[in-house]
């Protein structure tokens, strides 16, 4: 099971009800994040390996909603 909780704060949602999204990746593992820390735990601009984990969280969840 992923643990899509922010790595700093632990919410499952931003502030404005936004579910937390990955902003990096560690050690083979997405790192999520909250609109208040997303800043602080990414990855630099343009990490690919990011875009890729984002767009698997997207089809993840989607899965998961049907």
């Amino acid at each position: 099971m992923r643990d899509r909780r922010c790595a700093r704060c632990r919410k499952t949602t931003s502030p404005n009800g936004a579910p937390v999204v990955v902003v990096a990746v560690e050690d083979g593992r997405d790192v999520y994040a909250c609109a208040d820390h997303r800043q602080e735990l990414a990855s630099p601009t343009g990490d690919l390996l990011v875009t890729i984990a984002q767009y698997q969280d997207m089809a993840r969840r989607r899965r998961a909603g049907r």
